[in-house]
């Protein structure tokens, strides 16, 4: 295994540790603790940490080592924590959350989009919503092509915005829609609203009607936080 992958896992299963409690905050980790658990080099546990440290879910103190930080600390925006989160006991919290950012986040981007997007990406998001429904017809909801293509729909409705703080965030998007196809809570069949509503959003985008894409958008991302219950 290359070393830039090593240490990816490394991280990984020290990422999912710490967002599971089992590495609870104000634990110390060596260097030498991680060579000799996952049999890696000296640089390949220190590039582990680095990445840790980046996605602020550690803290170096010199004569101490590695500290668990506080979840306050957490980038909780990155894709790869996300992942991590969502793939242990408390994705339901996680998904709870991602959502509501969701719910505040789309609807003002669909409204701008609206406004500022161009004639290119308004016909792209008619043919991905016109994509949705024939593979959800054709029960195809929980496979890859479903999930591009709804990951790129919302992306390209982000980017459309013109506002390039809506379009950063992207890649959290796709993060949840990715990671909730991977823990099969995607149904083979997607629900008829969701299906309807991602053409109406993409309609009132296509025709400048602001309030209309807001409005739809809304009910897109309320009726998919329905079906979870939470």
């Amino acid at each position: 295994m290359a070393t830039d992958a090593l240490h990816h896992h490394v991280a990984d299963a020290l990422g999912r540790r710490i967002v599971e409690g089992t590495l609870p905050v104000g634990s110390a980790v060596s260097l030498a603790s991680l060579e000799q658990e996952f049999r890696v080099s000296r640089t390949v546990a220190r590039e582990a940490a680095r990445l840790l440290e980046s996605l602020g879910l550690m803290v170096a103190r010199r004569r101490v080592g590695l500290i668990v930080a506080d979840f306050e600390h957490w980038n909780v925006l990155s894709p790869r924590v996300i992942e991590w989160r969502l793939a242990g006991r408390g994705r339901n919290d996680q998904l709870k959350t991602l959502l509501d950012l969701r719910i505040a986040v789309e609807p003002t981007a669909a409204r701008s989009a609206a406004e500022q997007a161009s004639a290119e990406a308004r016909e792209r998001l008619i043919e991905l919503a016109s994509k949705l429904r024939d593979l959800g017809k054709r029960g195809l909801g929980q496979t890859p092509e479903y999930l591009r293509t709804d990951v790129d729909f919302h992306q390209t409705m982000l980017r459309a915005s013109g506002n390039e703080m809506l379009a950063a965030l992207d890649q959290v998007v796709e993060a949840v829609l990715i990671g909730r196809t991977r823990l099969g809570l995607s149904p083979a069949v997607p629900v008829a609203e969701v299906i309807d509503h991602h053409e109406t959003t993409a309609k009132a985008i296509a025709a400048q009607m602001p309030e209309a894409a807001e409005l739809y958008s809304r009910l897109l991302v309320t009726r998919v936080r329905a079906e979870f219950a939470l």
